[in-house]
């Protein structure tokens, strides 16, 4: 016989889209939903646009694996301490594509929208841009991939200052867009990877931009930037591009080119870091107080350069300093002549292979000192302080950043002029006297390990007011020191301990939670799995503790050399079974949401072993299905000749 307590979580789960207005709600969407639907788990909206315009600050809105056809527009608003979050369905990814969207048209515009974060979703195929921010602020675009745009990947911007503000675009991986350039017959004018445009406290960190049709990252008539920890490579024209910014920093990015001569411009490479005044916006924000530090720059056209056409300007407060630059086809660094003011080169290495030049420098207003120059002269750009020898990379010529790390016996080590510069490009603590370029060979090593994800997210207990949630303790290299609990997308909690107990929990409320371990370097984990809880507005003694039967017959068979295929019979329960758990050799992998899952990114030649436990809305785990072992096949190598 079903309880009070059943009966109540069963209609919970119906309107879960209507709970109480004073605490947020969760809300779903799917490409079997309706938009006259209440937006609930088991009553879904069909289109994003649609819960967007029913979100409220603090809302959170999960929207199912699928593709989704629409043009989506996102009016909500927030607070700063209610954020509104759309994000994909834990496990899952949601599609947007632009395909059938009218010409000339976003996938996804944020239009007078404020506090607002989006993550974890795949945004293609846009008639214009892949994501766009006009006329919004504190807007957060986390963790999406965007690709096939014909105009930019994403881009921020307005006709006018002041309606774009504390933007972040980190995580994301942007590539193919600008296809209006495709062909490359533009002289100037198309679009890029990302672009920030008339904006204040941008901060563009940690996205992979590549094979783009225009640049990569373009920080365009924008004050109190950050663009750093960027992968950027084999874009078209320039990789990261300031264009009337002020007060910005540069720090920390990998910028190179593969040799795909499809993104070469006249027969070269993109530039590297690009600077320079241009005209025709209606507006001006001449360069100042720029700070490039830490980068690296491999197989670029030119490492650095400045270019005076249209309204030039010159560099002023400007520092290019202890940045490795390997290879280029022109000069390594470029600086037209101009109207330069208070601005400095020091502390880099420059190392050329090939044809290309060293320094093609004019003007006053620029000091250089204290750089390494090797396999080319430095010309107007020698300084005092230069180190002219060979700065002994550990891989010259490689395609990762950790290839232009300093060998011990690096005649760049302690050749530096000390400035406040607390880390290198990999986050080891400087430690004076410095080194050249963006290694620092002596720096403390950091810890960049992040713990193991918490697994076995589960409710052990409730009462009138709350729940207890327990997991199983993570691992680290050094040591964990600590987890936060999200419930709703939202840390609540740190702890210590691996058991918190939730006291402020609403009636009539559903609620899901994940676990984040974290160690004393910062470093932080995936977050688990989420469990899924359906509070009681009726019977508040206790929540239902009713666990689902045990999935059966779990069958495991390799599908590739990485990929192993699992099946298994459907569980019951007396509410209703909303997932499973997988377990690869004893640790929780994924959550499924049907009887099949396929578990990739695998070892070749590897056996594994599996089981399989059932959940319901209200966190109960099943009992543990049969074990089910599997071997993915051999990897496949070429035949030596």
């Amino acid at each position: 016989m079903r309880s009070k307590m059943t009966a109540v979580v069963v209609a919970l789960i119906a309107t879960l889209a209507i709970a109480s207005q004073a605490e947020a709600a969760t809300l779903y969407v799917s490409t079997t939903g309706n938009d006259s639907g209440n937006g609930a788990l088991s009553s879904p909206y069909r289109t994003i646009t649609k819960a967007a315009q029913v979100a409220q600050p603090g809302d959170q809105v999960h929207v199912r694996g699928g593709v989704y056809y629409e043009t989506v527009t996102i009016m909500s608003n927030g607070t700063a301490s209610a954020r509104i979050a759309f994000r994909s369905y834990p496990g899952e990814t949601a599609v947007i594509d632009g395909s059938q969207g009218v010409a000339d048209s976003n996938a996804v515009t944020f239009y007078q929208a404020s506090y607002v974060d989006f993550s974890g979703f795949e945004v293609r195929n846009a008639k214009r841009i892949g994501i766009c921010g006009w006329i919004a602020n504190n807007i957060r675009v986390l963790g999406n991939t965007v690709h096939g745009s014909f105009r930019n990947g994403i881009y921020f911007g307005y006709d006018t200052a002041g309606s774009i503000y504390d933007i972040t675009v980190d995580g994301n991986t942007v590539r193919n867009n600008v296809l209006e350039n495709q062909g490359h017959t533009w002289s100037g004018g198309w679009a890029n990877g990302i672009m920030v445009s008339q904006a204040d406290r941008a901060r563009i960190t940690n996205n992979k931009v590549y094979q783009n049709d225009g640049e990569g990252i373009i920080y365009l008539l924008a004050t109190n930037g950050v663009i750093e920890g960027n992968e950027v490579y084999d874009n078209y024209s320039v990789g990261i591009y300031l264009d009337n910014a002020r007060l910005t920093t540069i720090n920390r990015n990998f910028i190179y080119s593969t040799g795909n001569t499809r993104y070469f411009r006249n027969g070269h490479p993109a530039a590297g870091l690009g600077t320079a005044n241009e005209q025709g916006y209606g507006t001006t924000l001449p360069l100042s107080d720029l700070t490039f530090t830490n980068n690296i720059v491999v197989n670029a056209r030119w490492g650095f350069y400045y270019g005076a056409y249209d309204l030039g300007g010159g560099l002023r407060n400007v520092t290019v300093a202890n940045n490795t630059f390997y290879q280029t086809t022109e000069a390594m660094i470029w600086v037209e002549n101009d109207a330069h003011a208070n601005s400095i080169v020091e502390n880099n290495i420059f190392q050329q292979v090939g044809s290309g030049r060293g320094a093609d420098v004019s003007g006053t207003g620029v000091t250089y000192r204290n750089n390494g120059w090797y396999g080319v002269s430095a010309g107007a750009a020698a300084g005092l302080g230069d180190v002219l020898a060979n700065p002994s990379f550990t891989n010259p010529g490689g395609r990762t950043a950790a290839d232009y790390k300093l060998r011990s016996t690096s005649p760049a080590a302690n050749a530096a002029v000390t400035r406040a510069l607390a880390t290198d490009y990999f986050g080891g603590a400087r430690v004076a006297p410095l080194d050249l370029g963006a290694h620092e060979l002596t720096a403390t090593a950091a810890d960049t390990i992040a713990p193991s994800i918490p697994a076995g997210v589960r409710a052990t207990a409730g009462g009138a007011n709350g729940v207890t949630i327990v997991w199983t303790p993570s691992t680290d290299n050094t040591a964990v020191t600590g987890y936060t609990v999200l419930r709703n997308g939202v840390a609540v909690a740190n702890t210590t301990a691996v058991t918190y107990t939730d006291t402020k929990m609403t009636p009539a409320v559903a609620y899901s939670y994940q676990v984040q371990a974290y160690d004393a370097a910062g470093n932080r984990s995936a977050v688990s799995a989420t469990l899924m809880l359906a509070w009681n507005s009726a019977n508040t003694s206790t929540p239902d503790t009713q666990k689902p039967t045990t999935p059966s017959t779990l069958t495991a068979n390799t599908a590739s050399s990485s990929a192993i295929q699992l099946d298994w019979r459907q569980s019951k329960d007396d509410v209703a079974v909303t997932g499973y758990h997988i377990y690869r050799n004893g640790t929780l992998v994924a959550t499924a949401t049907g009887t099949t899952y396929t578990d990739g990114g695998l070892q070749a030649g590897t056996t594994y072993s599996y089981h399989v436990m059932a959940i319901d809305a209200a966190g109960n785990e099943s009992n543990a299905s049969n074990v089910a072992n599997a071997t993915t096949n051999p990897s496949k190598r070429r035949a030596s000749r």
